[in-house]
């Protein structure tokens, strides 16, 4: 599968990334790191929080992995230049009522083991994936079973030896129950909190634009930096939790084979 552009997908809706050189020797292959991140502190929010998040990547025989970011599953090229994954992970959607006053009278949305699919198609320079994740909570919790799927494509290039620089798009699109716990208000929470009732259906939920940048020290070291800046739309950009529709992301990392 080809690694040269590889997704950064954090626990907390950013999008994942530190793999270890399929080439390394024995059944066992190690990658470890730690990335920094600036985020929204919920969606919707206008101001950030700064993350230190662990990257650690075992994988056995190339195809069975336990990852820090993905979860424990299973992944395999099926085609040139075209891979599948599937794991039980987290799902990286949450809501605490530290975030801000106004989420302080609405329900928490906690984090929930999900099942992720994942797929990364490679066509020598441009690049498409897509990642979604399925809640596996239980059904009496906000946000439970719901559902969100995110695309990303891009051009990559070479502009010198170990640089690899890509620009692209994204769009994220979340099922009903998701997003009405993320950013619904119903009429007893709006009785709570003062705002109005607001009511988020399934469909697209964001779009933005985003580069990075992958740069390998040595054989082992690489550093990785991806700038997005993302806008929500439809009936997430016009809820009234909503401070800014704008919503930049910034990830620095720094990892390493074992």
């Amino acid at each position: 599968m080809n690694r040269s552009l590889p997704l950064l997908v954090l626990p907390l809706g950013l999008l994942a990334a530190c793999r270890p050189a399929v080439a390394a020797d024995g059944d066992w292959n190690l990658r470890g790191g730690v990335a920094a991140v600036a985020l929204p502190k919920h969606i919707g929010a206008d101001d950030q929080r700064l993350l230190a998040v662990p990257l650690i990547d075992a994988r056995w025989r190339k195809h069975y992995f336990l990852d820090s970011l993905r979860g424990a599953g299973f992944e395999a090229e099926v085609a040139e230049g075209f891979g599948v994954s599937a794991s039980l992970a987290l799902d990286p959607h949450q809501r605490r009522r530290k975030d801000g006053v106004r989420v302080q009278a609405l329900d928490e949305v906690k984090l929930a083991p999900a099942l992720r699919l994942g797929a990364e198609l490679a066509l020598g320079q441009v690049f498409v994936n897509a990642v979604s994740h399925t809640r596996l909570g239980s059904g009496s919790k906000p946000g439970a079973r719901g559902s969100s799927v995110e695309f990303e494509a891009g051009y990559g290039l070479l502009p010198a030896p170990g640089m690899m620089l890509a620009f692209g798009a994204s769009a994220k699109l979340m099922d009903a129950k998701l997003g009405q716990a993320l950013l619904g208000i119903n009429r007893a929470q709006a009785a709570a909190s003062g705002l109005r009732p607001h009511q988020v259906g399934a469909g697209l939920h964001s779009l933005g634009v985003f580069a990075q940048l992958s740069y390998s020290l040595s054989p082992d070291w690489q550093l990785f930096g991806k700038l997005n800046a993302s806008s929500l739309r439809g009936d997430a950009a016009s809820s009234p939790l909503v401070q800014s529709k704008r919503q930049p992301s910034l990830t620095l990392a720094v990892s390493r084979n074992f």
